[in-house]
């Protein structure tokens, strides 16, 4: 099985470098020209991207990781290149994209062949699994236990399509699987009672669990139905914005500032403390970012 993860990972990674026919790289034109750039921002993917009602505003990893990108752009162009933040949601994130309403994407978009025959992914930066949230003394323990269970997916996601493509193939046999408009909605809804699991990446369900004000009354489950590689969404056949999101994200990692993002928002005393995985640290380890010894150690 994890040679199975690390060679699916490989794959994507290398896709990430196989460009199609360039057709007009106007992406970098137009940031030059306007002196923006058009970034979407969920309002409800803790701890990626996320409104911070203190301020009213996105904050988050990809949210820091977008700084980085304006900040290189103005580099780049020897101008201040100033982030225009849209929200979007799991139903509007690629339309978004394909009609030009925004640049890029950064939030914690699965990569999915199909998603990648429309729009292009950025490198893999993170690595999950769906999972589901479920209330603390709930008696889903396994897979079996979600027969006779309402679950709950969020539209468009690929939470959502593993539960329905694994429930009509008798997996598990649940009495409805309900759609939401977004992960806000569905911890709503599970914390009135109108469902009794709900579906997303484990990094996004520890993320509104500890948000909430009883984080200890609930907890996501052992087992996960399907795997999680997250990019960066872009227009096709825009090489060279591409490659340019692409060497921000690996220069953030030899500088360093991936790590210390990534400990701010998502290590042991960061504000969403998120296991990693065994299959996270393998991918960076082996296949794209050899790292220290030191700070593998400090998850």
């Amino acid at each position: 099985m994890k040679k199975f993860f690390l060679t699916v990972l490989a794959v994507i990674w290398m896709l990430c470098f196989i460009a199609g026919p360039t057709l007009a790289d106007q992406t970098m034109d137009q940031i030059e020209k306007t002196g923006k750039i058009k970034i979407g921002f969920r309002e409800d993917s803790i701890p990626f991207a996320f409104i911070d009602p203190k301020v009213g505003k996105q904050i988050g990893f990809s949210v820091d990781m977008a700084q980085i990108l304006a900040e290189n752009l103005s580099k780049h162009f020897g101008k201040k290149i100033e982030i225009e933040p849209v929200t979007i949601t799991t139903k509007t994130r690629i339309p978004m994209i394909t009609n030009g309403t925004i640049d890029v994407e950064m939030g914690s978009t699965t990569y999915t062949q199909e998603r990648e025959d429309v729009v292009d992914f950025s490198l893999t930066f993170f690595f999950s699994e769906t999972a589901f949230l479920v209330p603390k003394n709930s008696p889903i323990k396994t897979k079996k236990d979600l027969t006779g269970k309402r679950l709950g997916g969020a539209q468009g996601t690929t939470n959502l399509k593993a539960m329905e493509d694994q429930a009509k193939a008798g997996e598990y046999k649940p009495k409805e699987i309900v759609t939401v408009e977004g992960h806000a909605q569905g911890f709503l809804s599970l914390k009135t009672g109108k469902i009794d699991a709900y579906a997303t990446d484990r990094s996004l369900l520890m993320g509104l669990a500890s948000k909430d004000e009883k984080p200890g009354a609930w907890r996501t489950t052992d087992f996960a139905i399907a795997y999680e590689p997250y990019g960066y969404l872009m227009r096709e056949n825009d090489s060279k914005f591409r490659d340019f999101v692409n060497n921000t994200i690996l220069g953030a990692i030899k500088s360093g500032k991936f790590y210390e993002l990534y400990d701010k928002w998502m290590g042991p005393k960061g504000q969403t403390p998120i296991p990693m995985s065994q299959a996270y640290k393998d991918y960076l380890k082996l296949i794209v970012y050899p790292m220290k010894d030191d700070w593998w150690k400090k998850q």
